[in-house]
């Protein structure tokens, strides 16, 4: 495929410099300045969430639907000595809501227990089987899903046959009906922020059920950092707020737990959002896509020291065995074709790498791609799909040959048989052509040269940079100093004369087009460390 062409993130109009606004109303760095407003940043009020990130900025959480009857259940079933069981999802969002609402859960003296699905012999969501096996193990009073639910209409009516009893919190794309319970949802009753992740949505009955406990509620923001980090919401108004609060917790002293992450991540200082996302992140995805997940729940809880050095082991060992299966699949799979929708399937596929190859194809094609492995006898598939794109609707076309699909606009799954293979993917490929036929010409934004993006200092305040509030990409051409320095996992250093601070070029950055010497023309990030001062993460080349 033909690199797009590079453009301006957002032009100003001739002459006049309009972030000068922002500049003045929170003394910022002009050229950060710059950068807000090429974010669609127009009036200072917009930057007050990660400017003025204070208490005072808090949302209500009873304006979220559900929280208030939920709140009010629990202290029941906690006054009354009821079980709780915390039914949690195996992806990071998942694994930090089920800590957090566990956490919240034993300080205030319930009875509780978590279960995580195995990505492997369960999959995602509610399962019958599963709840079966809870009933006939731990008979729970009540059950909590943190991160999935919504759409499990039938499991929950089939639970009420069991004399089991269900709150959902969820963020999710609804269905065409609720579950028969009580539901916690953002999509419900408009509520403000609808793009909380799943441990946004538990954090949220959090503060329902301690009220004013800033000290204690300070420190489940770190879990909400790291869960919402991961899943890619935008990082825009509360969320924005809910991701500042939470780094900048991180800074300080943490339990033995996120402590061990921090450190395998070599993270010092308060992070930054690609911090979390590149090093913490995949830790615990590690866990749940090379097996259960609940170990990465107990090393986010707990409080013993030779427990927590056992799991971060385990936990880095998982880490790397899941790089090397991801680069095994990577290598193997055959180049993206052009085609308006990449549908690959492998039988002999990893399940637990697809999404994250899935995410790299994506990237190299700027198309929607589904990479997909067979599991007793069904398909199973991770969807990636750039801005722009809507992958729900490309499902719903899709609905009649699907067993199951669901997810978020850029990120999804399915299953099928694979008999429907060819109908599947004539239907996703003219669904991605029509979609595609509004959009753009494919392009790579960015925000100038190295000398228009500002020092760390400036560059820190206006985190959190992910989804929604993309990190700096400038672009960056010059003679190399001397060939790469091969580090880490196929990772390079390079030298360029006059750029401040070197380039790391990782493995996922176009492959394969790494030069040996010479001029050299590439879009890098900056990524400022507290003690080794500034480098430039490559993120594409010419």
């Amino acid at each position: 495929m033909a690199t797009p062409a590079w453009r301006i993130r957002r032009e100003a109009p001739a002459g006049l410099e309009p972030w000068t606004r922002l500049a003045r109303a929170w003394d910022l760095d002009p050229r950060a300045a710059r950068l807000a407003w090429m974010r669609g940043v127009d009036e200072p009020e917009d930057l007050a969430w990660r400017l003025d990130p204070s208490w005072s900025r808090a949302t209500d959480p009873l304006a979220l639907a559900g929280v208030g009857a939920a709140a009010e259940r629990i202290k029941q079933a906690i006054a009354g000595g009821e079980s709780i069981v915390i039914y949690g999802d195996y992806d990071v969002d998942g694994v930090t809501a089920t800590a957090l609402l566990s956490r919240v859960l034993e300080k205030l003296g319930a009875k509780v227990s978590f279960f995580i699905p195995n990505r492997f012999n369960d999959g995602y969501g509610l399962h019958l089987d599963c709840i079966r096996d809870l009933k006939a193990s731990r008979n729970p009073d009540l059950l909590i899903s943190v991160d999935c639910g919504v759409r499990s209409v039938d499991e929950v009516a089939a639970s009420a046959e069991l004399g089991l009893e269900w709150i959902i919190t969820d963020h999710h794309g609804l269905g065409p009906s609720h579950p028969d319970c009580l539901v916690v949802h953002p999509h419900l009753d408009g509520y403000a922020n609808p793009h909380l992740s799943g441990v946004g949505v538990a954090f949220k009955l959090a503060q329902a059920l301690l009220g004013d406990e800033p000290s204690f509620l300070e420190g489940l923001l770190k879990l909400v950092a790291i869960g919402t980090i991961a899943d890619m919401v935008p990082l825009q108004g509360e969320n924005a707020w809910l991701v500042r609060r939470g780094l900048h917790a991180l800074g300080g002293a943490n339990g033995p737990g996120l402590a061990a992450l921090l450190k395998a991540a070599r993270i010092e200082g308060v992070p930054t959002a690609q911090a979390i996302a590149f090093g913490v992140a995949p830790r615990l995805n590690a866990v749940g896509r090379m097996g259960g997940a609940e170990d990465a729940v107990k090393l986010l809880l707990s409080r013993d020291a030779a427990e927590v050095a056992r799991l971060a082991e385990r936990v880095e060992a998982l880490n790397l065995e899941r790089r090397a299966v991801q680069k095994d699949l990577s290598d193997r799979l055959p180049n993206p074709d052009g085609a308006a929708f990449d549908l690959v399937l492998d039988e002999g596929a990893h399940k637990g790498v697809i999404g994250i190859v899935a995410g790299q194809r994506c990237r190299e094609s700027g198309k929607p791609t589904a990479v997909c492995t067979v599991l007793d006898e069904i398909a199973h598939c991770s969807l990636r799909a750039p801005d722009g794109y809507d992958l729900g609707a490309l499902l719903d076309l899709a609905r009649p040959f699907l067993r199951s699909g669901g997810g978020h606009r850029l990120a999804a799954g399915m299953s099928f048989e694979p008999s429907r293979l060819g109908f599947l993917r004539q239907t996703l490929l003219r669904g991605a052509e029509a979609q595609a036929s509004h959009l753009a010409a494919p392009s790579l934004p960015m925000d100038g040269e190295a000398s228009d993006i500002p020092d760390g200092h400036a560059l820190s305040r206006l985190e959190p940079f992910g989804q929604g509030f993309p990190p700096p990409l400038a672009r960056v051409e010059g003679a190399l100093l001397g060939p790469p320095q091969e580090f880490g996992q196929g990772h390079w250093r390079l030298k360029m004369r006059g750029l401040e601070g070197g380039l790391v070029w990782f493995s996922g950055a176009e492959r394969g087009r790494l030069p040996e010497s010479g001029p050299l023309r590439v879009l890098a990030a900056p990524d400022d460390h507290p003690r080794f001062g500034r480098s430039w993460r490559v993120e594409a080349a010419l």
